[in-house]
């Protein structure tokens, strides 16, 4: 995460029964909790941009699927509009629990069951990453109260 133009992939699925389509969905990157706060210090300090794409994958075929950063999304919940590129995407902290920092990269809804992809690309220098073990995912978007 730390080189302008890194790009990870996470392939995954999803199965009728083990998840619940009414729920959004995210792209999430998780790192150990810094003593001093620095990374998370950036995270919410600074515009952070990373780039974010899924896509359904079936029979050779890949669908787009719009995401959606933080700001998008509690823009969109006030009636505003969406903006342009919604591949781009904000780092926000989500939470830290005295162990690992919790970030949302982006959400987006799933409307079937399948075989997914979601690309995460680095769009500028992050050296705040460097040699810092981060974990990226793609899970049932963090709970809000439910």
């Amino acid at each position: 995460m730390d080189k302008a133009g890194q790009t990870a992939r996470i392939d995954f699925s999803v199965v009728e029964g083990q998840a619940n389509l009414k729920r959004r969905f995210m792209v999430g990157l998780d790192f150990p909790q810094t003593e001093d706060g620095s990374i998370e210090h950036v995270i919410q300090q600074k515009d952070v941009p990373v780039r974010v794409e899924v896509f359904l994958v079936d029979h050779g075929k890949t669908t787009p699927i719009p995401t959606q950063d933080d700001e998008a999304i509690v823009s969109a919940a006030n009636g505003s509009k969406a903006k342009a590129d919604s591949s781009l995407a904000k780092l926000n902290l989500y939470a830290h629990d005295g162990n690992t920092s919790y970030v949302l990269i982006a959400g987006f809804y799933l409307s079937q069951y399948g075989h997914y992809v979601a690309v995460v690309k680095t769009v500028q220098d992050l050296p705040m990453f460097k040699h810092v073990k981060t974990e990226l995912k793609v899970d049932e978007f963090y709970n809000t109260g439910e």
